[in-house]
C-alpha cells in the first residue's frame, strides 16, 4: 500500500505526555507505601524512586523524539512505536545499569523500580496509540 493511499494521522500528545509522567507518578507513590511496609524498607525507597525518575526522563525524551502532533502515514506509526518502545526499554535499564555501576547502588530496588515504571507506561502507550488508530479506521 502506497503512503498516497495512506491517511497521514497525527497520535494524541497530551495523553502520551500524562503517561509519560502520570504512570511513573503513580508507581512512585505505590514504592513509597510499599517501602514503608516492606522488609526491603529504608534502603530500598531512594534507588527504587531513582529507577522510576530514570523512567519517567526517558519516557518524556522517547515522545519529544517520536513528535505525536507530526502527522505521518498510519503504518509508518507501528514501527515507530515498536523502536520507541524499545528505546524506552534499553534506555531506562542502561541509565540504572550505570547508576548501579557507578554509584553501587542495590540492583535489586533499581532493577524492580525500573520494571515497575516501565511496564504501566508501555501498557499506556499501546493502549493510547490502539484507540487512535481503530478510531482511524472505523
Amino acid at each position: 500500500m502506497s503512503s498516497e493511499l495512506q491517511p497521514a494521522i497525527t497520535l494524541p500528545a497530551k495523553p502520551l505526555f500524562g503517561v509519560a509522567l502520570g504512570a511513573p507518578a503513580a508507581i512512585a507513590a505505590l514504592w513509597i507505601a510499599i517501602c514503608q511496609f516492606g522488609s526491603w524498607g529504608e534502603n530500598a525507597l531512594g534507588p527504587g524512586l531513582l529507577a522510576i525518575g530514570v523512567t519517567a526522563v526517558v519516557s518524556v525524551t522517547v515522545v519529544v523524539l517520536l513528535r505525536p502532533w507530526k502527522p505521518r502515514p498510519i503504518l509508518m506509526w507501528g514501527g515507530l512505536l515498536v523502536a520507541a518502545s524499545a528505546s524506552r526499554v534499553v534506555g531506562t535499564i542502561g541509565v540504572c545499569l550505570l547508576l548501579y555501576s557507578a554509584a553501587r547502588l542495590p540492583a535489586g530496588p533499581l532493577l524492580i523500580g525500573a520494571l515497575a515504571g516501565l511496564v504501566p507506561v508501555l501498557i499506556g502507550e499501546t493502549t493510547i496509540a490502539a484507540r487512535r488508530f481503530k478510531r482511524e479506521v472505523h
